[in-house]
């Protein structure tokens, strides 16, 4: 469902409703903990829309947890690619002394 949310376009022809697509997502993972391409998903649109490093962080914190719940190893190979890029994304704006992923 949050995915349909995402595809088409907003309302007027505008921008998806991204707040939308993040609570269908997290419904999801608490109604079937298992379902890996939720966290993928919901993790790529938290860390989209992150204004600081915390949530940035917040996003690995999501794929962690993510990782526990993975049936077969496509799965984890799949949070974990999406973990270890976030994780470079976090680190090198650490280290660049920015305040958020996005470059002003």
């Amino acid at each position: 469902a949050a995915l349909s949310v995402m595809n088409p376009p907003g309302p007027n022809g505008g921008v998806p409703d991204v707040a939308e697509a993040i609570q269908l997502l997290e419904k999801s993972i608490a109604k079937d903990p298992m379902f890996y391409a939720a966290y993928v998903h919901l993790g790529q649109l938290r860390l989209s829309t992150a204004t600081d490093l915390k949530t940035a962080e917040e996003v690995v914190e999501l794929y962690d947890k993510g990782l526990e719940y993975c049936r077969t190893e496509d799965e984890s190979k799949d949070i974990l690619s999406m973990r270890i890029l976030t994780v470079s994304q976090v680190l090198a704006a650490s280290s660049l002394r920015m305040d958020t992923l996005m470059m002003q």
